[in-house]
């Protein structure tokens, strides 16, 4: 099965809005998260290619930059919540270049 995509511009720098308000159980919120972003051959890019993290009780917020036009990435996002729940949610960023 194929993670749901997005498609950004090589010189872009954007926020991802990653909201778990409808997978969090009642009471439950967000404890610790990670973020990670993987070329096709599972390679770490997220030292280039996430600026930036934070999150509130519900939203984890990404800022995703670069890439190479006509590459796929792959973001991995893997939230704990107060009450122990693991929650793990993947998204392909296409990157192309839309003018010239």
């Amino acid at each position: 099965m194929n993670p749901p995509s997005w498609t950004k511009q090589p010189s872009e720098k954007r926020r991802l809005a990653f909201d778990a308000s409808k997978t969090l159980i009642a009471g439950d919120t967000i404890s610790s998260f990670d973020a990670k972003i993987f070329d096709s051959e599972g390679v770490d890019l997220s030292a280039t290619m996430i600026s930036g993290s934070s999150n509130t009780t519900t939203i984890v917020y990404i800022w995703v930059q670069a890439g190479t036009t006509g590459l796929v990435y792959f973001l991995r996002i893997k939230i704990t919540t107060v009450l122990g729940e693991l929650i793990e949610d993947d998204l392909a960023v296409k990157v192309e270049q839309k003018h010239k």
